[in-house]
């Protein structure tokens, strides 16, 4: 009979750990949905140092400052001829790329 009422027990200790995980791990899925959703594509450009270049590029920012994604419009090198030149036509085409791909996402809320 102890057998009997310690499985019992068992199973329902494993239920309900079962359940508690699925629902914190449902909240997780929800809120990390949610920031993507919240998320939009703005223009960035930065140097990585030893490379020699510039990325020009839009990413997908959310709230807290988290890139979900990133499409990189140009590479510029350092030493380009016209690089401030090459520079304004990237970030304008990022800027322009940006606008249209906002256009797609959910409108923001609040």
């Amino acid at each position: 009979m102890r057998i009997i009422a310690f499985l019992a027990v068992s199973i329902l200790v494993l239920t309900v750990v079962l359940l508690v995980s699925l629902a914190v791990t449902a909240g997780a899925r929800r809120r990390r949905h949610a920031s993507q959703m919240s998320a939009r594509w703005a223009v960035r450009h930065y140097a990585i140092p030893g490379r020699g270049h510039t990325v020009v590029g839009v990413t997908l920012t959310d709230a807290d400052g988290r890139i979900h994604g990133e499409h990189v419009v140009a590479r510029i090198p350092d030493d380009a001829q016209d690089w401030q030149g090459d520079f304004v036509v990237a970030r304008q085409e990022a800027e322009e790329r940006a606008f249209h791909l906002n256009s797609d996402r959910p409108p923001i809320e609040g």
